[in-house]
């Protein structure tokens, strides 16, 4: 057994050995982490989460049954909530102005993010809302609501 499956013996990881997760990180059991994945100080993940290779996770609150795919930077003070989906290759950003006032984004219960999309400081996707892939979103997205587009925009009410 590795220091990490010491630590954490109800997380699965898929390469221990390639998998850095630094002090006061909160895992949850049944929770499975990719190779090249690091976990930054104060980042807290929830129960039965997925998180892909290659994440970058800052100090961040990640609900139970998170889906993070291969890829995804996760910014200090994103929220993250139950049962979401972040596709691969995700980027969260958390300061408009480069040493402005941090502002991470939001993403409520059961939303689903798409590969590629670029969430700017301060955004709520709501709650069973879609984003579609490589949309950057700019402005809040309404719940239950699909977007797409540079800037992401309303496609249609998600029935």
């Amino acid at each position: 057994m590795t220091n990490l499956q010491n630590k954490y013996p109800e997380v699965i990881f898929y390469n221990p050995y390639m998998t850095e997760i630094q002090d006061d990180v909160i895992i949850g059991r049944g929770t499975r982490i990719g190779s090249m994945t690091i976990l930054h100080s104060g980042a807290v993940i929830g129960n039965d989460c997925t998180i892909g290779s290659h994440c970058n996770i800052c100090e961040s609150q990640i609900g139970n049954r998170v889906s993070i795919q291969t890829g995804v930077h996760i910014t200090r003070g994103v929220v993250l909530e139950d049962d979401v989906f972040i596709g691969p290759g995700v980027i969260t950003l958390n300061d408009k102005l480069l040493g402005g006032p941090l502002t991470a984004p939001k993403v409520e219960a059961r939303a689903k993010v798409g590969g590629g999309v670029v969430l700017l400081p301060n955004v709520i996707v709501g709650s069973d809302a879609i984003v579609g892939a490589g949309s950057v979103v700019t402005q809040n997205v309404i719940p239950a609501s699909i977007v797409r587009g540079q800037p992401a925009r309303l496609h249609e009410p998600n029935k």
